[in-house]
């Protein structure tokens, strides 16, 4: 079954995480949604990225014009964050709005959840070392003088901890106001889960608050993940909750949210697919409704 996407579809619908180590496939898995999106309804994707790793594995798409990069690069992180989730783009330095272009735009893809934390972290201890004291704690900061030279250097204290992880999740709910796909990365945290307990591998946020509640706030939450073999490295994406026996036996986070009535799902996808899974999950829906409509007689 191709997937489809209709103009009744809510807005909801619409949101996927995908999460996985640096190197997994995450941004390949961008550019295969791209692909899809601009082939069924010739409209771009807005690829808003504050990762440091590059570009090189969806440039072709750039390059087509398929994909339009928005870089945080050394921009202010806290504007580029606020801009990018509105769909603003900057534009010699200013940043803008054009409601008119951004109907072009299928997909907004965001890379990613982790590096833009880590970004503001940054900031905050930037500014901790300029004397700024955010929250009221202790703030971390000393100076260092050698070989006739000053350095002054800061910390994070646990104040930071909550602005950031509070703005990660107002900007999230935001960028999920934009028309059309919405699609975070983030990388992989494994810790213990403070609000339950055995060890848990989720997106990886800044502290550990987070981890097991960020993919609630998806419809589709993956955990794409490479696994090293003789005949080179497997690709596969995790569906829904699993076990990984290679992290010890944590529980891996991820959802489907397909109906109850719907047909039990693969437990993974590989070579690891969006497409595919999203292809699944609305098969297995409908299937869902048509065991609804038996079951009633209409």
């Amino acid at each position: 079954m191709a997937l489809t996407l209709g103009s009744s579809t809510p807005r909801k619908q619409q949101t996927v995480l995908l999460y996985g180590d640096s190197g997994d496939g995450k941004t390949a898995l961008v550019g295969e949604m791209a692909e899809w999106v601009f082939k069924t309804t010739k409209k771009k994707t807005r690829l808003a990225t504050s990762d440091r790793g590059g570009l090189e594995t969806i440039r072709p798409y750039a390059d087509l014009g398929i994909v339009e990069v928005e870089e945080l690069g050394e921009g202010d992180p806290w504007i580029w964050l606020t801009k990018v989730v509105r769909g603003h783009r900057k534009i010699d330095g200013k940043w803008f709005l054009d409601a008119k272009a951004n109907e072009s735009i299928g997909l907004w893809a965001f890379e990613g959840m982790t590096s833009v934390a880590d970004a503001l972290m940054q900031d905050l201890a930037k500014k901790a070392a300029q004397g700024t004291n955010i929250g009221g704690g202790g703030n971390v900061n000393f100076t260092v003088t050698a070989d006739g030279e000053q350095l002054k250097v800061g910390g994070n204290n646990q104040s930071h901890y909550g602005v950031v992880q509070t703005r990660i999740v107002e900007e999230v709910w935001q960028s999920q106001r934009l028309p059309g796909w919405v699609l975070w990365t983030a990388a992989v945290k494994r810790d213990e889960d403070p609000n339950a307990s055995g060890k848990i591998l989720g997106p990886a946020i800044t502290g550990k608050a987070l981890t097991g509640e960020v993919p609630r706030w998806f419809v589709y939450t993956y955990r794409v993940a490479a696994i090293p073999s003789a005949a080179g490295e497997r690709h596969i994406l995790h569906l829904g909750d699993h076990q990984d026996m290679q992290s010890g036996g944590a529980k891996g986070l991820g959802n489907t949210r397909v109906p109850l009535d719907a047909p039990k799902l693969p437990a993974t996808i590989e070579p690891a697919s969006i497409l595919k899974a999203l292809e699944m999950v609305q098969a297995a829906s409908g299937q869902a409704t048509d065991v609804i409509k038996k079951r009633l007689g209409i």
